[in-house]
């Protein structure tokens, strides 16, 4: 072994290199994608609470709310009818991906909504999203399957 050598060989170099680089796309790769299923979560919650709301605002001043999706972006929109004023909006993340279902809906002056299942597709973790409201819109349930229904 040589006693005067200094530094790395190009070799060592190299093989430091991509190990680090390896690991940085490793890491960063996972980052995005675990940011991607949090925001995932968050939307439900948020679009959870937009639809009470919708509902709350019906009963109380009596007059129908309405929910359209945008069938470009996925957005959903909560306004009231006659005459129109938007209450809410919410941009799903870009993971998420409306795929199907009623675009257009309303909820009457009592609050009640129609029964309807909506289809979305999260890009983040290849599974398909079922919302479905029940029972006058009193419930709203979210499941996830790997295959679509």
């Amino acid at each position: 072994m040589n006693q005067n050598r200094r530094g790395f060989t190009l070799y060592e170099t190299l093989l430091v290199l991509v190990i680090t680089l390896s690991l940085t796309v490793l890491v960063g790769t996972q980052s995005h994608r675990q940011y991607q299923r949090m925001a995932e979560r968050a939307f439900w919650s948020t679009w959870q609470q937009m639809w009470t709301a919708g509902r709350q605002v019906a009963q109380q001043q009596r007059r129908p709310v309405a929910i359209k999706i945008n069938r470009q972006t996925g957005e959903l929109t909560l306004y009231q009818m006659a005459p129109y004023h938007e209450l809410h909006r919410l941009t799903p993340p870009k993971s998420l991906k409306w795929r199907g279902g009623a675009y257009e809906w309303g909820i009457s002056a009592t609050g009640a909504a129609p029964a309807l299942t909506i289809e979305w597709f999260s890009t983040a973790n290849h599974l398909w999203w079922y919302q479905t409201f029940q029972l006058g819109g009193a419930i709203f349930y979210v499941g996830a399957t790997s295959k679509r229904h």
